[in-house]
């Protein structure tokens, strides 16, 4: 075959695509997408009834988040970081978040800086934050590491050298106002009706009460006598408050609730949750937020689990067993859903908890004692430990 030859097939092979073509409708042309431009809103005002989880993302500790939920629904609302083992409180107005918290400048390395972060909770947005001393406590999410006083006018945070004090943050001025020596002491617990003053746990046995004056100086220390062994039946550091009114979970399921309102913390009851067969089964409190009293300050909700002993007070709950603190009883026994942490709504109206084995949220309806399904997350969190309510 000469190349005019195959110069020739090429050329009829080519008609024919061509004539193939012409009688094929032409593909449209997609239209050009817009390039996205990203915004900021508000989370919807209907979503009042919402629960704070914080995550200190253990594997990746660096990356600790706190996730907002719809307790309704179980709707994902939004996000905010708390970086390196932040810890996190709400104003009692709901309106404003605070994250105590570190940052290294080479994210794993480099010079540390420890910040008091300011969120507004409606937008999730970050407001402004205070630097603090070096020396904040680096720890599991805990309530009572970070707290606001009563009258919300300062912030006070957890420090750990390992020697102890509570660095108060002044919000109106923006500024470190008082470091307080602690030694020995745990935590803080904000007395509601005065509005300067906080107590705190003492390896001793005893509780503490600090008053600060207007500056955020202390100006009075006062000490109960010994409360609790911590050796023979240590409290657990986690709180719950209603008013000045402050109940206490030890490890083998006493409880105790004290009054901080004043300048010195006062016994007002005791009730022992674990009695008779109960106790001969080992039945005791576990978990990390792992017990829950309603806002009328009625009922107790704790977790359980039975054979327990020296080194099972973190185990996830078995049981939830419900304790009616004005009749000194216990009033229920609910499934354990493996649960670590606990909280009722400021409302009362729900109480939600925190799957230790599955990593999921529970939100459910309370009615004295009983529960009802509201939302089911199945993975609210990697390691989370601390949730509060919004409403």
């Amino acid at each position: 075959m000469t190349p005019r030859d195959t110069l020739a097939r090429v050329g009829f092979a080519a008609c024919l695509v061509l004539a193939g073509s012409a009688g094929q409708a032409a593909k449209p042309v997609p239209a050009e997408l817009q390039p996205e431009t990203l915004t900021t809103s508000t989370i919807a005002a209907r979503h009042t009834a919402r629960v704070y989880v914080a995550d200190v993302a253990i594997s990746h500790i660096s990356d600790g988040r706190i996730r907002v939920y719809d307790a309704l629904d179980g709707r994902f609302l939004g996000m905010v970081s708390t970086a390196y083992a932040g810890n996190f409180a709400l104003a009692d107005q709901r309106d404003e978040l605070y994250v105590a918290t570190t940052h290294l400048s080479r994210s794993t390395r480099g010079d540390r800086t420890d910040v008091l972060e300011v969120h507004d909770t409606q937008s999730l947005g970050f407001k402004y934050e205070v630097l603090l001393p070096p020396k904040r406590a680096q720890a599991l999410n805990y309530r009572g590491l970070v707290r606001a006083t009563g009258n919300g006018k300062f912030v006070l945070v957890q420090n750990a050298t390992p020697a102890t004090s509570i660095t108060v943050v002044d919000l109106a001025g923006r500024k470190v106002a008082a470091e307080v020596p602690t030694p020995g002491c745990w935590g803080v617990m904000p007395a509601a009706t005065h509005g300067q003053r906080f107590s705190m746990l003492c390896g001793d046995g005893t509780v503490a009460t600090v008053t600060l004056d207007d500056n955020g100086q202390a100006i009075d220390r006062q000490v109960t006598g010994k409360l609790f062994d911590g050796d023979a039946d240590a409290w657990f550091h986690h709180a719950e408050q209603v008013g000045d009114r402050y109940w206490f979970l030890s490890f083998h399921g006493r409880i105790t609730e004290l009054n901080l309102g004043g300048a010195v913390a006062q016994v007002k009851a005791t009730h022992d949750l674990v009695a008779g067969a109960d106790q001969k089964a080992g039945w005791r409190p576990g978990g990390y937020q792992n017990f829950a009293v309603d806002p009328s300050g009625r009922y107790l909700v704790a977790g359980m689990h039975p054979q327990g002993a020296e080194g099972s007070h973190k185990r996830p709950a078995a049981k939830l067993w419900v304790y009616d603190l004005q009749a000194g009883k216990r009033s229920a026994v609910l499934p354990g859903a493996a649960v670590l942490s606990l909280t009722f709504s400021q409302n009362g109206q729900r109480l939600m908890a925190l799957d230790g084995e599955k990593g999921a949220l529970h939100s459910w309806g309370w009615n004295a004692g009983k529960l009802k399904k509201l939302a089911y997350v199945p993975g609210a969190g990697e390691a989370s430990l601390h949730l509060e309510s919004h409403d």
